[in-house]
């Protein structure tokens, strides 16, 4: 008996139309959905990148607060469809699991917040502390803060007033800085133990760097200041000597911005006697604005290092220890069933 294959070129327009039924009924789509894999749009680049823009904006934070805090949101909004689809499907199929839900927000708080903050955060202090090797021998966050109250102890004065006083000028500020080192001591000391390690590992500060003695580490910092403030009389004579001259220790940008500043105060009645001055009290501030700036971006990128080297353990780690043998047990959740969600994940990935 010869059997014949149909051929469905020779059939009719109406019997290729009832074909493509037969073919589209459930038990076809049932049959073809196990033959093939299933595909987590969520873990699919570039979406998937979204549950990390929360570590970047952590790592970010320092040197663009704005924008470290927008970077949360499009997180956020990952995790949030993440469990979501999770607790709704188990993989390709509809079956809502609070269970599962609540086992992806432990996993997403763990492997895409807590740890590569904390990551981020101690890369940023090892750089910091790292810096106690530089010329400077002061850690980074020392020489931000410090410098950062050289900022606020100028803008309290008017600088023309101690041309030629500098001495004078040091002598002021080291009284006022020996102040602000004794009142970070205090503040160190009088924290409890919870707050000092809460601020170890998420605060932007060090809290034990200006606030504790030893080493010679308050010389250390005056001796740090006072070049500062050479720096600051010097470009400061220059400017106001030499107008014409751009002093070696600002960038081309800055001395330009000095010409239009003093161009701006000369036409302004309540400034144009002192219109010189107050540009170059603007400059000698953004001057020392930049490099507080380029502490910062160290700080920064000990951060973006430090996540870059761990994130991928910290992923292990949760999956394996911190899931599979201490939240998924506690959930009673089906070990083989997660096991089978893993291997779709990491191969979607």
């Amino acid at each position: 008996m010869i059997t014949l294959t149909p051929n469905y070129k020779n059939l009719s327009f109406k019997e290729n139309i009832q074909k493509n039924e037969s073919n589209n009924s459930p038990a076809f789509e049932k049959f073809n959905k196990k033959d093939r894999p299933y595909n987590d749009p969520l873990m699919k680049w570039p979406i998937r990148g979204l549950a990390f823009t929360n570590d970047i904006g952590a790592a970010v934070m320092d040197i663009a607060p704005k924008l470290g805090t927008l970077l949360w949101y499009p997180a956020m909004m990952y995790f949030g469809a993440d469990i979501y689809d999770k607790y709704r499907n188990n993989k390709e199929s509809y079956d809502p699991n609070t269970r599962r839900g609540l086992s992806q927000a432990i996993f997403q708080a763990f492997a895409s917040v807590i740890f590569p903050i904390v990551a981020v955060h101690a890369g940023q202090k090892t750089a910091s502390v790292l810096a106690r090797k530089s010329n400077a021998k002061l850690s980074l966050q020392s020489q931000e803060e410090a410098s950062k109250f050289l900022q606020d102890f100028m803008t309290r004065r008017k600088l023309y007033k101690y041309k030629h006083r500098k001495e004078d000028f040091k002598s002021e500020f080291a009284t006022s800085l020996d102040n602000f080192i004794d009142n970070k001591t205090r503040e160190h000391e009088n924290k409890n133990v919870f707050k000092k390690f809460f601020d170890l590992i998420f605060s932007g500060r060090h809290p034990e760097e200006m606030g504790k003695e030893g080493l010679d580490r308050r010389k250390i910092i005056h001796e740090y200041m006072d070049k500062k403030i050479d720096d600051i009389f010097e470009i400061r004579e220059a400017l106001d000597s030499k107008e014409n001259v751009r002093p070696q220790k600002i960038s081309e940008k800055l001395y330009k911005e000095f010409k239009v500043l003093k161009e701006k105060y000369s036409k302004d009645p309540d400034f144009k006697y002192y219109a010189k001055d107050y540009a170059i009290k603007d400059v000698i501030n953004n001057y020392g604005n930049s490099q507080i700036f380029k502490v910062k971006m160290k700080k920064t990128l000990g951060g973006f290092i430090t996540l870059g080297l761990l994130i991928k353990p910290i992923d292990m780690f949760v999956e394996k220890i911190i899931m599979h043998k201490i939240v998924e047990p506690q959930l009673g959740i089906n070990h083989q069933e997660v096991k089978q969600v893993a291997e779709f994940k990491n191969k979607n990935m």
